[in-house]
């Protein structure tokens, strides 16, 4: 049986961009998260900190279990509606890590969602 809990973060894989929805009018961060995690960990998820009233910050977390040796990368992704940050903060069982926020502009946004796509299909 697993348990749940914060998983580790490998904090230069960790990219953050704000993707601005139209003029004046708040988006939404996509966050993409990377790490390495012990085996055998699955079910992982980007949650919200409630309680963090600095920002924006992120734990990762995911299941864990039954324990096996070694580790195994990882790759998760979410998306957090909010005002424009130039930092967020990104939890993990290894440490809580500032990453700066990359911008995508509003006249940008059918290319950014064109190309999120064609990465999705492979191509």
């Amino acid at each position: 049986m697993g348990f749940y809990g914060k998983e580790p973060v490998t904090p230069s894989e960790c990219k953050v961009l704000y993707v601005w929805t139209g003029l004046r009018t708040p988006g939404f961060f996509s966050v993409y998260v990377q790490g390495e995690a012990q085996k055998y960990s699955y079910g992982f998820d980007l949650v919200r900190d409630p309680h963090f009233v600095g920002g924006l910050k992120i734990d990762v977390m995911g299941w864990t279990g039954p324990l096996g040796d070694g580790s195994s990368p990882y790759k998760v992704h979410g998306t957090f509606q909010g005002a424009f940050q130039k930092e967020i903060i990104i939890s993990g069982s290894n440490g809580n890590f500032p990453i700066e926020v990359e911008e995508v502009p509003y006249d940008q946004l059918e290319d950014y969602i064109k190309s999120k796509a064609l990465a999705e299909a492979g191509q």
